[in-house]
Parts: structure tokens; sequence; C-alpha cells
């Protein structure tokens, strides 16, 4: 692909309005570029960028809240869309993650005729994809890495799914994982086997070159209770790859000890809001996303004023467990998957940090 940015993004819109009539949902899910008012600027181009790329199910919408801060601090920020992601489920149904290294690999040409330094902002499987391209010597300043995907959690939903779908899919050759109504215009809810697949074999690719020496910088930020990837694997790998100019930000609900100076430790537990921890999806959300935080329009967003849940890390058979607990007046509130990060500010300064080496 040899295209402007703005081309792409405009081809990306047509796309997604061509099944997507409502404009609150073709915005969050097109690709885009935020251009800083006042850029810092060195000799003929910008000095800084970054390019945000989501993870799986998700859309660019989930890394605007950040680029819209780095805007205000004169970096440029772009967005890309990864294949099979904006329109429909289906969509994901005969990609592969080379067609997702494809299009990280145009964002990354394409930016670098714009700025100097090249920063890259991954989200889960966005954050696999940023480590394959520090793997692979890409010319690039620093990648962020937010509940990067280096190893996927089996979650006992899943589980439970595979338990009772195996000889029905094997019969039938049934291509989904599950398949949900879609309440959520910036991530789908339907799951297919093929990009599970796909998100697999990538952190396969990564376990492989991870012996590779990583000289660029890595700034990874995650909860340690995340009920999606396994933070563990995450912090294992930090450890073994990243560089003496790396730093791990990790969220936790407990003070566990790390012998490792740049592993940073910061609270997860905000019993004034009902947060007993931060979730995988919540990291990247400030609290006034207008989708997902306080007053967020999302239906299962996670409202304060809503005292009957506390909300975390948790997946969808633990929401229903604690549900008919709830209902049987066994337990005082029911629990939901927390959507935003109350530490969003803090988070956000440290990024910005790491970019402009201050």
């Amino acid at each position: 692909m040899n295209l402007p940015f703005a081309e792409y993004i405009s081809r990306c819109r047509e796309t997604i309005a061509a099944y997507r009539t409502d404009l609150v949902a073709i915005n969050a899910n097109s690709p885009f570029e935020l251009y800083p008012p006042q850029p810092i600027l060195a000799s003929r181009k910008l000095k800084y960028g970054v390019l945000l790329i989501h993870g799986l199910l998700d859309c660019p919408f989930s890394l605007k809240d950040i680029g819209l801060r780095l805007q205000a601090q004169g970096i440029l920020s772009r967005a890309i869309l990864l294949p099979g992601h904006g329109v429909r489920p289906s969509d994901l149904l005969h990609v592969s993650y080379q067609d997702w290294i494809d299009t990280v690999r145009y964002g990354i040409d394409s930016l670098r005729q714009e700025v100097e330094h090249i920063f890259l902002i991954g989200y889960s499987t966005g954050a696999a994809l940023s480590i394959y391209q520090a793997l692979q010597n890409t010319p690039i300043d620093g990648i962020v890495l937010l509940s990067p995907a280096i190893r996927i959690k089996a979650p006992v939903h899943l589980v439970v799914s595979w338990h009772y779908l195996t000889k029905w899919i094997r019969k039938n050759n049934h291509p989904w994982v599950y398949n949900k109504k879609e309440i959520d215009y910036a991530k789908y809810k339907s799951i297919a086997f093929n990009p599970v697949n796909q998100v697999s074999a990538l952190t396969d690719v990564l376990q492989e070159l991870r012996h590779h020496p990583l000289s660029t910088p890595m700034l990874m930020i995650l909860s340690r209770d995340d009920e999606t990837i396994s933070s563990h694997k995450a912090i294992n790998f930090f450890s073994k790859v990243a560089n003496a100019d790396s730093e791990l930000l990790l969220y936790s609900s407990k003070r566990p000890p790390f012998d490792d100076p740049r592993i940073k430790l910061r609270p997860s537990h905000y019993p004034e809001w009902r947060i007993q921890n931060f979730s995988h999806m919540s990291i990247p959300f400030a609290p006034d996303n207008p989708h997902y935080g306080q007053q967020g329009d999302y239906i299962y967003a996670s409202h304060p004023a809503d005292s009957d849940f506390i909300f975390g890390a948790y997946n969808p058979i633990e929401e229903d467990i604690y549900a008919l607990l709830y209902q049987r007046k066994l337990v005082k509130h029911k629990r939901r998957e927390l959507t935003y990060n109350p530490d969003f500010d803090f988070m956000a300064e440290r990024i910005k940090k790491f970019i402009l080496g201050t």
C-alpha cells in the first residue's frame, strides 16, 4: 500500500460508511490524524510522531484519549485501522496476522515522511504488533505497550464455551467462539476462532524472536490483575528483553516485591469509586471518555453512581456468578468489568515524558 495518509483515512471511512450509518460509529472506527496546533519542530519535519495501534475486536477509538493528550503536547498522532475491524465481526474470518503487520508497516512508513522520531503505541494485540516491529529492527525510537498480548490468558468463559462446542464445531465447521448481539459501536462482541488463532500465532512468533536483543526503549503499562492477557508472562518478557532505558508501569491492588528498579508500581484499588482493580480494557480510557468513562454512553460503562456494582478485572462468567449471588442476597454488590483508567492523567504524563525523553 502506497497511499498518502489522508487518502487512507478517506478510503477507510468510505468502507465503514457503506455498512454503518451512524456518524458516531463511523468516526469511532475510522483511522485518524491529530495534528498538533503547536508542533515541536525539527528542521523540515515535525520532531515527534506516534502511530496508534488498537487491539483485537477494537478500533482506533480505543487510543483516541491518548492521541489527544499527545497532540496537546506538540506530538503528531496517527491511528490505523487493522484489517478485519471497523465494520462487522465476520470480516475477521479470513484475515491473517500478516495483514495486520503490513498495515502497521504502512503506518510507520507514511509517518516517517512527516516526523523525525517515531514511537509506536499499541494496545493489547496492537502492543504485540509493536513488539514485532521492534524485534525486526524497524527504525523506530520507542514502543509504548498497553495491556500487551504477550500471551493470551485462557479465560473461564472461553474454556467453558470450548468444552460445550468442540463436538458441534467438528461436525459443522462452525467458525465462531460465540456470536453475540453487537451493542457496542467501538468494539466487536462476537468472537470468531480465526482472529483468536491469528493472535496466538503472532504471540508464538514473538516467543521465537525474543532471544534477539531488543535495543528499542520500551514503556510497558499493564494491570497485574488483567483478566485477558497473562500479566506474569508480560512482566517476564519485560525483565528478559527490555533494555536499561525501559520502564514497566504496573497497576496492582497489592504491593508485590520486585527487585527490578525499572518496574514502578501504581495502586489500582479505588474504594471511593468501588474499583477493586484494573481490567484489561480500562488502561487506555480516560475517566471523561464519552463512551466508556464515568459518564459514558455505553450501557455497561463503569458509572460511579451505579451503587449496585464493584468494578474491576472480571470476565463474563464471574459477572454472571456474582449477579446470581446478588440476586439471592449472598453478596452486597454485583461485579462488572472496569471500563476506564482513574489514573489516566498520570499514565498520559508518563507516556509524554517517555517520548520527549524528559
